[in-house]
């Protein structure tokens, strides 16, 4: 059986004999997409050092008012700080309890 292109081809191999392949392929790919937006949008809420909740609020309050000083973050420390600070919670405590104040 010769196929006439590659096109007819594929639709008649994966799509007729192993439909549930291309059903696997379609979800992993959406999966993997979700995934690193996810991903993304998590580093750079850690980037800027803020939570979900005040990364809306700011959002709303800068809507609702002309004021730019909502979008002021007091614990914006630098990006890499702030990703220290993220994914090594205990030592970045350590290095600033230890520190004297006077």
């Amino acid at each position: 059986m010769e196929c006439p292109s590659y096109n007819v081809c594929f639709v008649q191999i994966f799509v007729t004999h192993y439909p549930r392949l291309v059903f696997l392929l379609f979800a992993l790919v959406n999966l993997a997409v979700i995934t690193c937006a996810f991903t993304v949008y998590h580093l750079m809420l850690a980037i800027t050092n803020q939570t979900v909740n005040e990364r809306y609020k700011y959002y709303y309050m800068s809507r609702s008012t002309t004021a730019t000083s909502y979008n002021n973050n007091f614990y914006h420390r630098g990006i890499l700080l702030n990703l220290f600070e993220s994914f090594f919670p205990l030592q970045h405590a350590k290095y600033c309890c230890s520190r004297k104040i006077t």
